[in-house]
């Protein structure tokens, strides 16, 4: 993908999020929160010539583009048409390509996906969760939730959040899932902060590093003296010398996994069905793609939006933080 290429896309937006929704909706019996179908008054999308997908990065996006022209080969092969990856550079950017139809289907983490499907009037919908260790410490059950952490130093002194008050901290940014909304949620709960607090009421510097790897990294380098961030990121981002030199103070959750959204007036039932049978085939055919390429993720099932993201719900009522 050249740069020429990929200034293009980001001024676009961000593209896969959800092609196989529709086909899963109408099988579910649809998308409403009391089951009632409301993608049912929508005009059908016509079939597009090319589709555009984004994945929201968790580490550094200039890592993927070798990826994303594989990535771009598979889906072009099973979809048969012109499929482009962009890996954009923060939540923020994602969401608003899905918001404007610029990008038509994104794989994200919960919290953006919300917050596409509210700016859109319900139009980006998550059709498909990952699965994950239930517990990434043991691995012994698989499920489409996991844990937020929050990491220190060893030789840091803290133990507690408690003894976090007035450190420097890092999240992974103001809309993401596990690395800030259920680590700001477990403050409330602990009564170190109050909903609609800022972060710097009670730590020092806050750290947006931008995801998960940023900011262990900061961590590992004494750049903050804590950080947060979904449980298996420490295995998938550090080597064995530096999980050695962190510790966990706290865990929160369960946090609904990442996902794909897709945009409903945009992308055609058929494709969408043609989507995600592609992305159940990623597990025999290129597992290579799907544990490099996204998120790490083991599999993708297929998902209700609103039943995958009734976590949230708690999360964000308990924190009061804005949408953006």
């Amino acid at each position: 993908m050249s740069t020429q290429q990929s200034k293009t896309i980001l001024i676009a937006g961000i593209i896969i999020a959800g092609i196989a929704g529709i086909a899963v909706g109408y099988a579910a019996g649809g998308f409403g929160m009391d089951g009632q179908d409301n993608i049912e008054a929508q005009s059908a999308p016509k079939e597009l010539k090319k589709i555009t997908i984004a994945v929201m990065p968790n580490e550094d996006p200039k890592k993927f583009e070798m990826q994303g022209n594989a990535l771009e080969e598979y889906f072009t092969n099973k979809l048969g048409i012109e499929t482009e990856f962009f890996y954009p550079i923060d939540a923020t950017t994602t969401v608003e390509s899905m918001v404007t139809g610029s990008t038509q289907i994104a794989f994200m983490s919960a919290r953006p996906a919300q917050l596409a499907n509210e700016r859109s009037d319900g139009k980006s919908l998550l059709f498909m969760a990952e699965v994950r260790p239930f517990d990434s410490d043991s691995g012994e059950k698989l499920d489409t939730f996991y844990y937020s952490e929050f990491w220190v130093k060893k030789d840091s002194g803290i133990n507690t959040l408690e003894d976090a008050k007035g450190k420097n901290v890092a999240f992974s940014g103001p809309t993401s899932t596990s690395g800030y909304l259920f680590p700001m949620a477990k403050l409330v709960d602990k009564g170190l902060i109050k909903g609609g607090d800022d972060p710097k009421t009670y730590f020092g510097n806050v750290l947006f590093s931008g995801g998960y790897q940023q900011s262990l990294t900061a961590l590992i380098a004494g750049q903050v003296d804590i950080a947060a961030g979904g449980d298996h990121a420490k295995y998938r981002f550090l080597t064995p010398e530096e999980q050695s030199q962190i510790k966990v103070i706290e865990k929160q959750g369960p946090v609904p996994t990442h996902g794909i959204i897709y945009r409903t007036d945009l992308v055609s039932p058929e494709q969408i069905a043609q989507f995600e049978k592609a992305v159940l085939d990623m597990k025999t055919e290129r597992p290579d793609l799907l544990e490099s390429a996204l998120f790490g993720a083991t599999d993708f099932i297929p998902v209700n939006h609103y039943s995958h993201l009734a976590e949230l719900g708690n999360a964000i009522a308990k924190t009061k933080i804005p949408h953006i």
